[in-house]
């Protein structure tokens, strides 16, 4: 409650590091189908369910017109028939993406909103790792990031975000799937268990519990003790 009145002295005053860090996390839990791509205004920070991903794609090109390029490069690598994105002035203010694809068989247009759901999470990707290069470091808590994707798509996916945050800011994410708790070595893994509602969440690290071969395979046999 004190932080927003209290005075930092300089850039270098640990207060105003802390309030920065703060201030610069990235809490993501998309929803998808409530995700249309159309948006009235510009945004630095989306909400935690993207559901102004819009006004997001359009403030950050208006801040940094290059993190096009890692949104454009990170797409054609998960999606390889995607030609552009383009964000279309639809009214006087607002504007609505519409993402062109194309092949030796013609192109195709689709709006924003008729993309499937996982393909809405890989621009949410896309958007979060230019982020952190235009406007980073920055800190991305991503809640289950494996929501939406296929089994093939999920290891690569997160591989993705870590690769992204290891030169500058810090990816976490929470997940029950074995694809996803594989992307992460254990000492940098934490197990988060609570017997009932009534009693508080238990944290420990990985790397501290006696695990007998593969992380997964334990967990799914319940051989892992808090």
């Amino acid at each position: 409650m004190a932080l927003p009145i209290v005075q930092e002295q300089t850039q270098d005053d640990p207060l105003y590091v802390f309030k920065r860090y703060l201030a610069r996390m990235l809490i993501l839990r998309p929803i998808p189908a409530l995700i249309s791509g159309d948006s009235e205004e510009e945004t630095s920070w989306p909400n935690a369910q993207v559901t102004d991903f819009g006004a997001w794609l359009s403030g950050l090109l208006l801040y940094a017109p290059a993190a096009y390029g890692a949104i454009d490069r990170y797409l054609k690598e998960v999606m390889p028939d995607l030609r552009d994105i383009k964000n279309e002035r639809v009214g006087r203010d607002a504007r609505s993406i519409v993402v062109q694809f194309s092949s030796d068989q013609g192109s195709l247009p689709l709006p924003f909103k008729d993309l499937s759901d996982g393909e809405k999470c890989f621009m949410v990707c896309a958007m979060t790792i230019a982020a952190n290069n235009a406007d980073g470091p920055i800190v991305c808590f991503w809640d289950e990031p494996d929501n939406y994707l296929a089994l093939d798509e999920v290891g690569q996916f997160v591989l993705a975000l870590r690769r992204a945050f290891q030169s500058g800011g810090q990816f976490i994410a929470t997940s029950h799937h074995p694809e996803a708790i594989g992307a992460f070595s254990r000492e940098n893994t934490f197990l988060l268990y609570r017997k009932s509602h009534l009693e508080p969440t238990i944290i420990r690290r990985i790397e501290d519990l006696k695990v007998n071969g593969d992380l997964v395979s334990a967990l799914i046999r319940g051989d892992v003790e808090p």
